[in-house]
């Protein structure tokens, strides 16, 4: 019986060790070093997991962007970094010093998400941040705020 019990105990340590346990804190490790080491492939699959074992996890969602962006999945990567927000991700310094971010960088979602979510404490309206002109800018108070907003072509015209 001593067999069995050793060689069960071997099999359970065995199993304890492979993805199954493997738990979200874990795999976050796992993508954070992955992300550092380039495998970007790997990080990938890790923040993912994380994310499947700790849904509301931001930060698996943050690494999972970092991830997606440098596999070119630009789509992915916004949908991600918005997801992570969404969850509470709110470190605006890593985010914008992230360089596997920088795929992202130019895109028009990426700039309007930073704008919405980190809009300046003086109360500038995102169509003021984005540069909506001067005319724009300086009605930034009151309800001639929304006249210059709504003067402004509508987003969905201007990407197609």
């Amino acid at each position: 019986m001593t067999r069995i019990s050793v060689l069960a105990a071997c099999l359970l340590l065995a199993a304890c060790s492979g993805d199954t346990f493997t738990n979200a804190r874990t795999l976050r490790t796992q993508a954070t070093e992955s992300l550092a080491q380039k495998n970007f492939g790997i990080a990938a699959d890790k923040a993912y997991a994380a994310t499947l074992k700790a849904p509301k996890e931001a930060e698996s969602y943050f690494l999972l962007a970092q991830a997606q962006a440098q596999l070119g999945r630009k789509n992915a990567a916004m949908a991600s970094l918005e997801t992570a927000i969404v969850n509470g991700f709110t470190d605006e310094e890593a985010i914008k010093g992230s360089a596997n971010l920088e795929p992202l960088r130019k895109s028009e979602a990426y700039k309007e998400l930073m704008v919405v979510t980190f809009a300046p404490a003086e109360g500038t309206a995102p169509a003021a941040a984005e540069g909506a002109g001067e005319a724009g800018k300086a009605d930034s108070q009151g309800p001639a705020q929304s006249q210059a907003q709504a003067s402004t072509p509508a987003e969905g015209s201007s990407k197609h």
